[in-house]
């Protein structure tokens, strides 16, 4: 794909993220032109991805991470550690002192927003999701609310993060879309809904 004149403009070596499997993984291709590749329910032209949150590299992200779970006490920070992925995600694996929407597809997202801006009200939000797609519309669109003092996301998403801290603040299993269903990167287990599942 890199080498394809069509995406050299828009796509880098880190755009690609690698991970163990086999052919049975992907048992076939499919090539289609959507929309949306991941349907938040709102037409990319009212919130474009053009606007997101500001790009945090794992290395940067961790450090900010590292800084709100060292806070005395979470519930009052000024930071929100924000997961929108789907809670039977987060429920196999999150960053630790997340705040995880009990949303079952992400079309809802946008919802959950709207229902909690006081939650969000003055706070730098930290934003997380499994490979950074989710959170180039759910930065933009929480962005747009401007309500939070500042909105980042973690680029390369979950996957990246573990590639170069997999012994890090992320805690669990990373469910990914695939026959794998998930990849193992700690030994740490998780199970449950003891992620704040917010109002």
């Amino acid at each position: 794909m890199l080498s394809c004149p069509l995406f050299k403009d828009y796509m880098c070596k880190d755009d690609f993220k690698t991970s163990k499997g086999g052919a049975c993984c992907f048992p076939e291709l499919r090539v289609g032109v959507f929309e949306e590749i991941v349907p938040m329910g709102i037409s990319p032209n009212k919130i474009s991805y053009k606007k997101p949150g500001i790009h945090l590299s794992p290395g940067e992200f961790h450090k900010e991470v590292e800084k709100f779970l060292s806070q005395a006490n979470e519930e009052q920070s000024d930071t929100i550690l924000l997961d929108c992925r789907n809670f039977y995600e987060s429920k196999i694996g999150r960053f630790q002192g997340c705040l995880a929407p009990d949303i079952r597809k992400f079309s809802y997202f946008p919802s959950y927003v709207d229902k909690n801006l006081e939650l969000f009200r003055e706070k730098k939000v930290l934003m997380y999701c499994t490979g950074g797609i989710r959170c180039e519309r759910g930065s933009a669109y929480l962005k747009a609310k401007g309500v939070c003092k500042e909105v980042f996301q973690l680029k390369g998403g979950i996957h990246k993060y573990l590639e170069e801290f997999p012994d890090g603040f992320y805690k669990g299993k990373l469910f990914v879309f695939d026959e794998r269903y998930a990849l193992s990167y700690n030994s740490d287990i998780v199970s449950g809904r003891s992620a704040k599942a917010g109002p």
